[in-house]
């Protein structure tokens, strides 16, 4: 009976996971899938296994199970000549009565299959990440097997596929993994990329935490490049390298209101130094000139309040600048806040922030992602770094932990980040961006 309502359900209700491809499965996917059964074999009275193709390759090194002490059924031959095009998939639970009782050469839906990367060992590979394919036990999200009759469309399709498939030379390394699909994949990323068959071990901490969202999986920067904007991602990657170098360079004076960004500068001038001079004395100054009537403000290219090495700057668009003498509201206060000021004058403050730019890479893509940041990724007041060397000292110990100078990638530090897509239009041109955020330096690093 619960099969029977599992076929109705096949045909008359239409499963929650997406049709793909093995060329375009990533890990941590749920998907259904079409293809052709080439062999099968009992592993365990919990699991069996399927060996399935549909005519396309799997941009990941596929997992193999180890055949020495199982029964494989089917064209032995064919297996072989198509190893680099199967996919070994473990059948759990409720599952394994109806995968024993599939036909070689039949075709299949199966539903709600599982992708995960997952390390492997073999004599004649060193310890490597391989995709692993599971359908899990239970029939939740429509999940099961369905075999397709001859005249469905679908099974056309893929005939039509298989027909066509390219059959490459047969190189393999022990039954674990194929050399063509390593060869393939490091093809993807440029060269002094992350290598996929490095080991990625659960003890091996990541030197950045995530402050919120933990909710969300991790998502290969492959499947990422691939996707529309807007998206949100957690994503674990190394920082090939960053920009500016000069990490001084990296602080720019933004604007909440217009979103726009100003290189920092230390201003030069008679005038200036002079009232820099004077805020060692007294604990806040305010640049003044005369004007017709009364004082007034100077340009906001200037800074409009001065404390100390601290340089307090407005926005030139969003200010609309008001008579000195609205400044009377804030004489009785005993120090004055600097957004009391600005409001005061009618000013809309400029923040100091962080914009960096990191490219990221996962040995499955490279992506360009921008950092933006007042004080909370470096854990280091952006308002405060260019003017202490401690800080600037700090950030660089930083940089070089997660860019090691002269090291190869491969030793760099797992870094998990969140980051956002957007869409920017420029011209008749749209490009997709990506920006850090909710993402801080661990405490041990710092």
């Amino acid at each position: 009976m619960v099969e029977a309502l599992r076929i109705w359900a096949s045909t008359h209700i239409s499963p929650s996971s997406i049709l793909v491809k093995l060329c375009d499965v990533q890990p941590m996917q749920y998907f259904d899938l079409t293809c052709q059964l080439l062999g099968k074999a009992e592993v365990d009275g919990a699991s069996f296994l399927l060996k399935v193709w549909d005519g396309t390759r799997t941009p990941f090194p596929s997992w193999r199970v180890l055949m020495q002490d199982l029964a494989l059924e089917g064209d032995l031959s064919r297996i072989h000549q198509l190893q680099n095009l199967t996919a070994d998939i473990l059948v759990y639970d409720n599952h394994v009565q109806v995968a024993k009782s599939l036909k070689v050469g039949s075709f299949l839906r199966i539903y709600s299959l599982h992708t995960k990367l997952q390390s492997v060992s073999s004599e004649n590979l060193a310890t490597s990440l391989a995709l692993e394919f599971h359908l899990h036990g239970g029939t939740s999200y429509g999940r099961g097997i369905r075999v397709l009759p001859e005249n469905n469309s679908d099974v056309d399709q893929l005939k039509k596929i298989l027909e066509s498939a390219h059959l490459p030379p047969n190189q393999s390394f022990g039954g674990v993994c194929q050399s063509e699909q390593e060869d393939s994949f490091s093809n993807i990323s440029s060269s002094g990329s992350v290598s996929l068959y490095e080991v990625e071990r659960c003890q091996q901490l990541s030197a950045t935490i995530l402050t919120d969202h933990q909710y969300l999986e991790k998502t290969p920067l492959c499947a990422i490049l691939k996707q529309n904007a807007p998206q949100q991602y957690r994503i674990r990657a190394k920082l090939r390298s960053y920009k500016p170098r000069r990490l001084f360079q990296s602080v720019k004076l933004y604007c909440p209101k217009c979103h726009l960004l100003v290189i920092c500068s230390l201003l030069i001038g008679g005038t200036l130094s002079e009232i820099c001079k004077l805020s060692d004395k007294f604990h806040s100054v305010i640049p003044v000139r005369s004007g017709h009537e009364d004082l007034e403000i100077l340009d906001l290219s200037a800074p409009f309040l001065i404390q100390g090495k601290i340089h307090h700057y407005g926005c030139k668009h969003c200010s609309s600048l008001r008579p000195i003498k609205n400044l009377n509201s804030l004489v009785n206060k005993t120090s004055w806040i600097p957004s009391s000021v600005a409001e005061a004058l009618g000013i809309v403050p400029l923040q100091q922030v962080f914009v960096m730019t990191f490219t990221l890479d996962d040995g499955t893509g490279v992506l360009e992602a921008y950092l933006m940041d007042s004080e909370n990724f470096f854990q280091i007041p952006a308002s405060e770094v260019l003017n202490n060397d401690n800080l600037q000292h700090s950030m660089e110990m930083i940089m070089d932990m997660f860019c090691p100078p002269g090291a190869k990638i491969d030793a760099y530090p797992w870094l998990e980040f969140f980051i956002r897509s957007y869409n920017v239009t420029s011209g008749k041109e749209q490009q997709i961006c990506y920006q850090i955020f909710d993402t801080t330096i661990a405490d041990d690093v710092i």
